[in-house]
């Protein structure tokens, strides 16, 4: 079991005197499980754990919202004593397969307040799409999980001293990085691209020492589990038109999602426009993609602005995307982070850590800023709201690049500060950008990979 900074969120949500109905939400296989029984046994509460999957004689007692019945039921299952004044914690697993249970929550807010509830389920959004119960609107709180992130992966793998190293940088020192522990820990993101954050990949690798045969193994067979959930949940010929528009969605990751680029998808795999939205859809309903959504980036919050049109879409791993795309792993593992696909891997990698620097009960969210169309090649990669502050985020895949889109950027908008990630070492540069005969002095802040994570506190500090 791995300690997930989700872990430490349920902790502290149950310890809460005011908490309600946890509902944690993400894509099958990224530990929401493991997360909810590691965090009851250090808290050292008794779990109650209920998958709604295999008891559908429940269901029905949900809808009729009967909880001193439905609570006697539980016991009846568990085998253990559960009612209103009970201090166990209740976990109501795969949630997707009795979606009333989710609107029932509100009656467990005020009717048994003192009863720590959980619920979960990997499809709980694409069920809830067409449910047509009343919602718990601000009777639950949440819990957002992903794949791990390159830090908790170092935690998981036993990389303490590379995690000790990290945090003890800030912008001040860490120019001092020596070389050497540079190079290590660029090794240390290697190894994560090619492994991903997927818990059951993770534990693979630490058991095989890091066999990237035997994990891509088990990320072929994750992939097909979701392919796999398409024809769970709809018809056979609608699962083959979902599988073909999702492979086609996974090759178009990173590149800005076009109407036309659309079109050329939804034609290669004998479909049409409106289908391949509806697909759209329902990957992001599932998690298994992510959309990176243009912001107009001039005012805080950055959601405020946004034009959903102009949009690009990542993956729910980097691990599994490598796998998908066939990529040998000693080309990763024996060269520098100048990789194959290089902007995509690169891009993936920073956007999967960004979509959870913010707290776990922040439903993570993506965005970047696209100039006009006759400025087509000044596209920010990614926009980071920290503080008041507006932070456009260059990825590059190599040890620099043109910076010339940040120039741009800092000309428009009249930014003070630009970040550059890359696999170059980390320093502070005062900068002057110049475009459309204009200048202005700013201030670069070059981060390599391994501090992605470290974002928001090198930012407050």
């Amino acid at each position: 079991m791995f300690n997930r900074r989700a872990v430490e969120e349920i902790e502290a949500w149950y310890q809460r005197n005011n908490r309600k109905p946890l509902v944690i939400r993400g894509a099958r296989q990224t530990g929401k499980t493991t997360a909810v029984r590691l965090a009851a046994s250090r808290l050292g509460v008794e779990l109650i754990e209920i998958n709604l999957e295999r008891h559908p004689e429940l269901d029905a007692l949900f809808k009729a919202y009967k909880l001193d019945e439905l609570l006697f039921n539980v016991s009846l299952i568990s085998g253990k004593q559960i009612d209103r004044q009970s201090s166990v914690l209740l976990f109501l697993d795969e949630a997707q397969a009795t979606p009333a249970a989710y609107s029932c929550l509100r009656y467990f807010y005020e009717e048994v307040p003192n009863l720590a509830v959980i619920l979960t389920g990997s499809l709980l959004d694409q069920v809830l799409h067409d449910y047509t119960l009343p919602m718990p609107v601000g009777r639950i709180e949440h819990c957002f999980m992903g794949p791990l992130t390159f830090e908790e992966f170092l935690a998981a793998t036993g990389e303490s001293k590379a995690l000790e190293s990290i945090s003890m940088l800030n912008l001040s020192n860490m120019h001092l990085v020596p070389q050497s522990l540079h190079d290590d820990l660029l090794a240390h993101v290697r190894r994560y691209i090619l492994t991903g954050g997927m818990p059951y990949c993770v534990q693979t690798a630490i058991d095989t020492r890091f066999n990237h045969q035997e994990i891509i193994r088990y990320q072929t067979e994750l992939l097909q589990t979701y392919k796999d959930d398409f024809s769970k949940y709809s018809g056979s010929q609608i699962s083959l038109k979902l599988i073909a528009f999702f492979n086609g969605l996974i090759s178009q990751t990173g590149q800005q999602f076009s109407h036309k680029l659309a079109s050329e998808i939804a034609q290669s795999t004998s479909g049409d426009y409106r289908q391949l939205n509806n697909a759209i859809e329902r990957f992001l309903e599932a998690r298994l993609f992510y959309r990176v959504v243009h912001s107009g980036a001039d005012s805080i919050p950055l959601g405020g602005e946004t034009k959903i049109r102009i949009s690009k879409f990542l993956f729910i791993d980097i691990g599994l995307l490598l796998a998908v795309q066939g990529i040998p792993p000693q080309s990763i593992m024996n060269s520098p982070l100048e990789l194959t696909n290089r902007g995509i891997i690169a891009e993936q990698f920073v956007g999967q850590q960004l979509l959870y620097a913010k707290p776990s009960y922040v439903n993570p969210a993506l965005y970047f800023w696209h100039p006009p169309k006759s400025e087509l090649q000044a596209e920010i990669d990614f926009l980071f709201e920290c503080g008041n502050r507006i932070y456009p985020v260059e990825v590059k895949s190599g040890v620099s690049g043109s910076i010339k889109s940040l120039h741009s950027y800092i000309i428009k908008k009249q930014a003070m500060d630009a970040i550059r990630i890359s696999s170059g070492k980390p320093s502070v540069q005062l900068l002057t950008a110049r475009s459309n005969k204009q200048e202005k002095p700013f201030t670069l802040i070059d981060l390599p990979f391994y501090l992605v994570n470290q974002l928001e506190r090198l930012l407050k500090e």
